[in-house]
């Protein structure tokens, strides 16, 4: 008897640890969402005029009035914006130089969980490249890479115009990307595949094509081999190689 009680003291003290261990845990989560929140709404607005978010007659694309030179100041990795109007993804990228260099560091470089959207390493910063990939976390509270988990186990009916429209922002450039294919991968993938050739090119393209959980639009023609941006985010139990990927294919380049 009295071990029966020894053992479950020493449960219920197991149970305790547990459960304050995890609510530590989720204040620490909260204080980090929140400064990372605090960060990025300040970037955007002292760098990027809201108010411009618009289709401007002669102009086809959403323009927006982002203080390029200000936000290199800040970070000398800076090499474009991304807006996903559908997502209300709208942030900063950085180009790491060594990998997962982002993972745990804000725009400004304070360390935070959320982190930062990246370019991966081999990616072309000028997002010129046949394959270019940003990563961003799966956050909970929906920022960075957080509204990506909207789409998973859609049909993607509604992925079709405006909605499939991404844009990515550079010094002279703005690069008009549609969304075609989106589904679950494991980290190091086919998803990620670097490519350098029209082979590799249309090899990737195949594999995205077994893997797709949504139809392709008809008016996609990758006979000219268009670039390809990729945002990659976590998917499944933290720690796990789990990833969440949407493709899209460059359709128009903007002068700014």
């Amino acid at each position: 008897m009295l071990k029966d009680k020894k053992i479950k003291k020493i449960l219920i003290a197991i149970l305790v640890f547990i459960v304050i261990f995890q609510l530590v845990n989720l204040y620490f989560d909260f204080k980090n969402y929140n400064a990372a929140k605090r960060e990025y709404d300040a970037i955007r607005a002292e760098y990027v005029n809201d108010a411009s978010v618009q289709f401007v007659p002669g102009v086809d694309y959403p323009h927006l009035d982002i203080s390029m030179d200000k936000l290199r100041s800040v970070n000398a990795d800076f090499t474009g914006w991304l807006y996903f109007p559908y997502l209300s993804i709208s942030y900063p990228v950085v180009k790491e130089k060594e990998i997962d260099e982002y993972m745990h560091k804000t725009f400004d470089g304070t360390y935070n969980k959320a982190g930062c959207l990246y370019e991966d390493v081999l990616s072309d910063s000028s997002f010129c490249g046949r394959h270019d990939i940003i990563f961003g976390h799966n956050m909970k509270d929906g920022s960075m890479f957080g509204s990506l988990k909207t789409l998973y186990g859609s049909k993607g009916s509604f992925m079709t115009g405006d909605n499939a429209r991404l844009y990515v922002y550079t010094d002279d450039k703005v690069y008009e990307y549609e969304v075609f294919a989106y589904y679950v991968t494991s980290s190091g993938s086919g998803a990620y595949s670097v490519v350098g050739s029209d082979k590799e090119y249309d090899d990737f393209i195949s594999f995205i094509k077994r893997n797709n959980m949504i139809s392709i639009p008809s008016d996609i023609d990758f006979s000219s081999r268009g670039s390809i941006l990729t945002l990659s985010t976590c998917n499944g139990s933290v720690g796990s190689e789990g990833r969440f990927v949407i493709h899209s294919v460059k359709t128009t380049t903007w002068d700014r």
